[in-house]
């Protein structure tokens, strides 16, 4: 699918970036962005926009910065899903440092939690309650550019036909270069399980473990996996803070484990469930809080 206009929602750090890589894209034509914020002195160390464009709207500077290289329409207002009228395009993304509901009107949300950027093409979610997004941990001008960028091969590879039709959650670790990019997203659709788990309580915060399912099996055969929820172990399984190699007879050992752990925590925040390899070769799993951080 050729994409020549795109509605970019949310234009600070990751997303004025994501809107100039986009613009250098030969397919896109046309870019919308939708923003009803002011640039602040705060903005300029991780953002595109620089201190001479302090008071300014965002989408009023980000459009003089890219309009040279294609065709850029701004709105200055603020984005709400079912009352706001999209422009007809060929792809919606949203990079709104928020975490909310979201039903069918948006194709596409990318954000970064920890080191790791979020791809999420799900559909009807619904986050329990709405909070405002942050990043979990410093990241530099650089790094927020390569998450961009990395975001913006996405869009314009053929894989992202393949993520819109799956509705499902890819993760990119920020650290890795661009050419393990579509292997990785190949892998992620290919383990997809289509098990159903909503019947365990709040699995409803957990996302992406379906395509993690099979993988966490494979490995817990040979090897104990620690877990760590937001870059802090925790214990899950009589007081070990393992699971313990073999234990996951079932995915839904896994499901259950993963569910009361997330209950443990008392709050609403939502989950993303990531396999990671440590220096020793072994694996671990994380569970990346869902920050919104755009």
């Amino acid at each position: 699918m050729t994409l020549r206009k795109i509605v970019v929602i949310g234009v600070g750090s990751f997303g004025g970036f994501l809107c100039k890589h986009l613009s250098e894209l030969e397919s896109v034509k046309q870019l919308y962005i939708i923003d009803d914020d002011i640039i602040e002195g705060k903005n300029i160390r991780n953002s595109v926009y620089t201190f001479s464009e302090v008071g300014e709207y965002k989408v009023d500077a980000l459009t003089e910065i890219i309009q040279d290289d294609i065709s850029v329409l701004g709105f200055r207002s603020k984005y709400e899903e079912g009352k706001t009228k999209l422009p007809k395009a060929d792809l919606v993304i949203d990079c709104r440092d928020v975490v909310c509901d979201r039903a069918t009107d948006i194709d596409i949300r990318f954000y970064i939690s920890g080191r790791v950027l979020i791809i999420d093409s799900r559909k009807n979610i619904k986050c329990h309650r709405e909070y405002k997004g942050k990043y979990s941990i410093n990241l530099t001008k650089s790094e927020i550019r390569k998450a961009a960028f990395f975001a913006a091969q996405i869009i314009n590879s053929n894989q992202l036909t393949d993520l819109r039709k799956n509705k499902s959650i890819q993760t990119v670790d920020l650290d890795l270069i661009p050419v393990f990019l579509n292997k990785s997203i190949k892998e992620t659709l290919k383990n997809k399980s289509d098990l159903l788990y909503e019947v365990f309580d709040h699995t409803d915060r957990i996302h992406g473990l379906e395509e993690q399912i099979q993988p966490i099996m494979q490995i817990n055969k040979t090897e104990d996996i620690k877990v760590f929820i937001a870059e802090r172990e925790v214990q899950i399984l009589s007081n070990h803070c393992t699971i313990p190699k073999g234990s996951l007879h079932t995915s839904t050992d896994l499901v259950e484990s993963l569910t009361n752990l997330v209950k443990e925590r008392g709050d609403f925040i939502n989950f993303i469930v990531v396999m990671k390899e440590n220096p020793d070769g072994s694996r671990h799993i994380e569970l990346l809080e869902e920050t919104g951080g755009s």
